[in-house]
This record gives C-alpha cells, structure tokens and sequence, in this order.
C-alpha cells in the first residue's frame, strides 16, 4: 500500500490562490463578454435604422438573426483575446501597487478592445455597403433576405478573425505594461 505524504501549507495556498484566480478570472470575462456583446448590439441597432430587431426575432426574420448571431461570436471572439491578458494582472511579483494598476490597465485595454471591434465590425459593413450599391442591405434584412444577411455576416466573420490576431498582440505595447504606468505615476 503506498503511504501518501501530507500537503504542505504552501502547495494548499498556492492551489487556493490559482482557484481563486480562475473565479475571478472567469466572473471578469463573463462580465466583460455580456457587457461588449451588449454595447456592440445597441451599436447595431443604431445602425440599422428602421430595422427594429427584436420585433424582427419575435416575427422569426432569420436574416435579422443570422447577422445578429455573426456580430455576437465576432464581438466574442475578439473579445476573448482582451481578456485572455487578464492572467497577467494575477503575477505573484507585483507589488499591491503594481497589482491595481496591471488591473486598471487590463479594463483599459479591454475597453480598447471591444471599441476597436466595433469599429472594425462598422467600418466592414460600411465598405460592404459601398461595394454593393445597387442592394440596400438593411431593407433587405428588413425583408428577411437571407443571402444578403450571409453576406453581412461573412464581413462580420472575416473583419473579427482579422481584427481577434491583431489584438492578440495589444498586450505587448509598452503602454499596456503595468510597469510602464507605475513608471509614468511616479511608482517605478
């Protein structure tokens, strides 16, 4: 029979903390993912005058639906990369200083990022306006066009992967580092 050998208060603690750290990790990115997907679907309905979309939803437009389901995993997925720098606001190293600052700058930088989502996602379905000019896309939508609505939501698609890549890097500008900002506040 093997004899197990007693947990030392250290490796108890430790394993605590990382639980700890994954709880809270996990209620960040689920505040952060509900709060981007609804700022990016109040953007959506601003943009799309005379589409009311949840009246189109109740009347079961699947081309209302299929863009919105398009801007919800777009805006998700390009959100998930803002998060994922959240893990290094928990660094065992920092001072508690340090700890709130790599914490502001971490919703700073998430706050960047769902705005540059929102743009992007914009700014592609403003070019695809442009290049379809004979199509007003919003009252095909409206009419429950569903090859208009695929359209829109492969822009939707393709300006988030490219966008989620980009950002996967934003971590790394020095503006981002908690050091940096402890530096320019004179805590550094």
């Amino acid at each position: 029979m093997k004899s197990f050998k007693p947990l030392h208060k250290e490796k108890i603690m430790e394993a605590v903390v990382s639980i700890v750290v994954l709880l809270i990790r996990l209620l960040l990115g689920i505040i952060l993912g509900v709060f981007s997907i609804y700022l990016s679907l109040r953007f959506f309905d601003r943009m799309t005058k005379g589409i009311d979309e949840l009246k189109e939803l109740k009347k079961g437009n699947v081309a209302v639906a299929i863009v919105l389901l398009s801007l919800i995993v777009s805006v998700g997925t390009i959100v998930s990369k803002g998060i994922e720098k959240f893990e290094e606001v928990f660094n065992p190293y920092y001072s508690i200083q340090l700890f709130f600052i790599a914490l502001i700058m971490a919703i700073v930088q998430i706050v960047v990022v769902i705005l540059i989502a929102i743009i992007a996602i914009y700014t592609g379905i403003r070019i695809l306006d442009t290049m379809t000019s004979g199509i007003d896309e919003f009252k095909e939508l409206k009419k429950g066009n569903v090859a208009v609505a695929i359209i829109i939501a492969a822009v939707i698609y393709v300006v988030s992967f490219i966008v989620a890549s980009s950002i996967s890097g934003i971590g790394n500008l020095s503006i981002f580092k908690p050091e940096t900002m402890a530096t320019m506040v004179g805590l550094g």
